[in-house]
């Protein structure tokens, strides 16, 4: 279940067994290290001195976890929702993306593969593919990771070709809602200094949820459905013992109707039936190529890391989240379209050897291209036509085009770092790291094709120095704590606005200075795993969209200050030979302080509605004072996405049938705790509700054969528990829920050779 529990996550030798390996497997795990990456050195989990969780490929396959979204429980203070149908939002320890409808706005726990960030969080909704683990980072990550790891970061490090033997495997899993997934992937020695490594994947189920609002000729038209393709490549080249050059190149598409995104005031109950009357649309490419290349120089390890990706996202969304029947009017956006051209270059150098000092100093290039365009159409007749012709003017201005935005937008950032361990006594070391970040940001943002007013261009410059201080002590070669003192910074950037009376049209960038200890624990000759710690954040100008008394103003803005603590613990017991107890538990809590004057959209919202209903339109003074008037203080709110309590807990029991093979039987139980989902804690509008979920897998090895027969059930008692909430700051201004999956059944054949 939960790897890194830390003590099921994956060694350097136990990376390649297969799932459910059996005792070898449970031995690998008992007796050897677990090797991270974690602060791009190569280290062990249990003298890594920070909070770092490593998960498995075969505990993401026994616990169906074949997305982000779908590790929420299993890494303490990890918290991931959906903002919209589209973006991910990922919270670690109540630090994340709360602008996240902003395009210029940047994540504040990065994601990675391989090491590579990538930019566009429109990509965090494609499925994992030919892992060897992932390892999630909890903290601010701010002098070898830089810029958007306030939070911390989640790196999926993917298997690497090999070059001495032939391998591969095949498999096909079959489930409820129709689902078939199929995974090959081959790897092929070339010559002893030469591999390729492929795997191609197949994913379709049927829709979790019906939309049950359009007419008879769309039929079933499911929600939460999946129809997707990914592909990855990779080729390895080590022509000496010295030299390595590793190419690999990654796919995903998705072409599938969306999210189920279920209005809190929808008349029917039903959480799986959705009732809208416009079909909404959801279409994802994401291509990511890059070239890792080293060279062992003796004393250092030279490193180049260039990358490139793109990412297209086409959306069509039923706005109102309702029913022309229900309400008497519609919101509509045919074409909510986002793009996300990068490219990034490191360099770094990193110390071998065991001596007293180790070390990693490197240079950082990032460039993003994005862009956005938007229609908007609203009304009240019965059968709305969205039609439009360009050059939009006066004259053939649609009767019912209610918005529309084209944003382009590009940014440049800069950065050069250094870190050092040094060893003071045999049993003692500290850590010191720094990072010098520059971003440049320019923007042009066009509203309804410039023919009320031109388009807006903006420009922000940054400079930031980040850093990360830490001891550790040795209290045996089984126990470790350690102290640590570190800044994250996070890039402002540019509203989507003119003329506001509120919102700034530019916003400030983050910063968290976090203050942690912590301790690394073996007991009982290895047996038990416990790690704990303990943390407090010092957090500075959080962003967040804001609402503006004028209408079509909102944007991005800051509260200046936001105060977060906590506590985890993760823990595993190898009762016997044969059975393995393990699970994790978070506590968190916080507050934003002192006063603070913000307008929370819906409220706006509320008031622009009641001033209609008296004959005031939107621009009217009326109608923007009575907005004004809704304006609210945020002193003592709680910082959103922070459950007070989430945790899980597992067990694993192999049983060796005699010649037959192996049965491998894992059960766990998930709790995510209620938290607010804004900053603003509007009532219950704002609190998502908590949930329990339990999942069980089971694994059978024939002895002595590739084979490995499956069955896995996730939500085993068909919960329906809330994964996020959204409250749309535009538009009709609806609050929607997200539910996690029901209750899947998923058979599953597996070759490896």
């Amino acid at each position: 279940m939960i790897s890194a529990l830390l003590g099921a996550g994956v060694s350097a030798h136990a990376a390649e067994a297969p799932a459910a390996g059996g005792a070898a497997e449970d031995s690998a795990y008992a007796e050897g290290e677990i090797i991270v990456t974690g602060e791009k050195q190569q280290t062990t989990l249990q003298r890594a001195p920070l909070a770092i969780t490593a998960i498995s490929a075969d505990t993401l396959a026994q616990s169906n976890i074949t997305q982000l979204i779908d590790m929420n429980g299993f890494v303490p203070g990890l918290t991931i929702a959906n903002s919209g149908s589209f973006v991910r939002v990922v919270s670690i320890r109540g630090v994340g993306y709360e602008a996240s409808d902003n395009l210029s706005a940047q994540p504040g726990t990065s994601f990675h593969i391989d090491g590579v960030y990538v930019v566009s969080p429109y990509a965090l909704q494609q499925d994992f593919l030919d892992l060897q683990r992932v390892e999630v980072l909890r903290g601010p990550q701010g002098t070898v990771f830089g810029q958007s790891a306030t939070g911390g970061i989640i790196n999926a490090i993917t298997a690497r070709p090999d070059t001495q033997a032939l391998s591969g495997s095949t498999q096909l899993e079959l489930g409820n809602y129709d689902l078939v997934r199929g995974t090959a992937t081959l790897n092929v020695p070339i010559s002893d200094t030469l591999a390729v490594r492929g795997t191609v994947q197949r994913y379709y189920h049927k829709g979790f949820a019906r939309q049950t609002g359009l007419s008879p000729a769309y039929g079933r038209y499911g929600l939460d459905d999946a129809d997707r393709i990914s592909a990855k490549i990779s080729l390895l080249w080590t022509p000496t013992d010295t030299f390595s050059a590793q190419l690999t190149a990654q796919y995903f598409n998705a072409d599938e109707h969306g999210a189920a995104q279920k209005n809190v005031d929808d008349i029917d109950t039903d959480p799986r039936r959705i009732s809208q009357d416009y079909a909404n649309k959801y279409k994802l490419d994401f291509f990511l190529t890059y070239a890792d290349l080293q060279y062992d120089m003796g004393f250092a390890t030279l490193k180049s890391l260039s990358s490139y990706q793109t990412t297209r996202n086409h959306n069509q969304i039923d706005v109102d989240r309702s029913t022309y029947a229900q309400t008497g009017t519609y919101d509509a956006q045919p074409y909510w379209n986002n793009s996300v051209d990068a490219f990034s270059q490191e360099f770094n150098l990193t110390s071998n050897g065991e001596g007293p000092l180790s070390y990693i100093v490197g240079a950082y290039f990032l460039y993003q291209k994005l862009g956005q365009d938007i229609l908007e159409y609203r009304g009240t007749d019965a059968n709305p036509v969205y039609n439009l012709t360009l050059p939009l003017t006066f004259a053939n201005y649609p009767y019912n085009l209610d918005y529309a935005l084209n944003s382009r937008q590009k940014r440049y950032s800069y950065a050069g770092f250094a870190q050092a361990k040094y060893k003071l006594a045999d049993t003692v070391s500290a850590t010191l790291g720094l990072r010098y970040a520059h971003d440049d940001f320019n923007s042009s943002n066009s509203t309804l094709f410039d023919i009320f007013a031109p388009t807006v261009h903006a420009k922000t410059s940054e400079n930031a120095l980040t850093g990360k201080g830490e001891v550790d002590f040795e209290l045996t070669p089984r126990n470790m704590v350690y102290a640590s003192i570190s800044r994250g910074y996070k890039p402002g950037g540019v509203s989507n606005n003119s003329t506001p009376l509120l919102v700034p049209l530019t916003y400030q960038p983050e910063y968290v200075w976090s203050y942690e200890i912590g301790a690394k624990n073996r007991f009982a000759d290895g047996r038990v795993t416990l790690n704990t710690a303990a943390f407090f954040y010092d957090y500075k100008n959080l962003q967040y969209q804001m609402e503006d008394p004028i209408p079509y103003q909102g944007g991005v803005s800051n509260v200046p200050k936001t105060r977060i603590w906590g506590a985890e613990a993760e823990a595993t017991v190898e009762l016997t030979g044969k059975l393995k107890l393990d699970g994790n538990v978070t506590y968190l809590d916080g507050e934003l302080v002192g006063d603070y004057i913000t307008l929370d959209p819906s409220r706006a919202h509320a008031a622009t509605l009641a001033a209609a209903a008296l004959g005031y339109g939107p621009f009217d003074a009326y109608t923007i004072a009575l907005r004004a008037q809704q304006t609210r203080n945020t002193n003592g709110n709680v910082p959103p996405k922070l459950p007070k309590w989430q945790g899980a807990v597992g067990a694993t029991h192999t049983l060796d049938i005699g010649s037959l093979g192996t049965l491998k039987s894992h059960a766990e139980l998930i709790y995510r705790g209620k938290f607010q989902y804004r900053i603003f804690n509007d009532g219950a509008r704002d609190v998502v509700p908590g949930y329990t979920q339990v999942n069980a897998n089971f694994a059978f090895t024939p002895q002595d054969s590739g084979w490995t027969l499956g069955v896995t059930v996730s939500n085993i008692f068909d919960k329906n528990g809330i994964a996020s909430r959204y409250s749309n700051p535009f538009g009709s201004f609806t609050t929607s829920d997200m539910y996690i999956p029901p209750r899947q059944v998923i058979a599953s054949v597996k070759y490896d050779f």
